[in-house]
């Protein structure tokens, strides 16, 4: 009997719980740029293509390229907290650390070769070709958060 209590209440808990992958604000929120910029703002303005930049999405571009194996991560950590018993939270947190890679990915391989290239103008003044990868700071902002209601 405890050990189906146990199972219902982890199903409970993975039906009511997600895992957020970006730049989650309990995470990220408080990181500002040194010219108070937050990396929110920066980061959206990349991800949508805004403030006359354009679209470069470290996000939605990485998880549709990836979305076969991502789908096939969350079906293994699903089956792994229903049929395994696997906390759900610790399933999440897995799913969240193969996303947040992914979406680092897009860094190195210049957004799965689909972002535009930087000015040549831009390249001079960084002294680089790299597009967003300049600080460091985006990038390395990118996280998970479990959330459960």
């Amino acid at each position: 009997l405890t050990l189906t209590a146990n199972y219902a209440d982890n199903i409970r808990k993975a039906v009511s719980s997600s895992v957020a992958v970006g730049l989650p604000s309990e995470k990220v929120g408080d990181k500002i740029y040194g010219d108070g910029e937050t990396v929110i703002s920066v980061g959206a303005s990349h991800e949508y293509g805004a403030n006359g930049l354009p679209r470069r999405s470290f996000l939605r571009l990485p998880f549709e390229v990836n979305k076969t194996e991502i789908n096939k991560a969350i079906a293994k950590q699903f089956e792994d907290v229903a049929v395994r018993g696997k906390p759900a939270a610790r399933a999440l947190g897995l799913i969240g650390v193969i996303a947040t890679n992914y979406s680092k990915e897009a860094f190195v391989t210049r957004g799965f070769g689909q972002w535009p290239d930087i000015s040549q103008s831009t390249k001079e003044a960084k002294g680089s070709s790299q597009i967003l990868i300049d600080t460091g700071t985006l990038r390395n902002s990118i996280t998970y958060v479990v959330r459960s209601d």
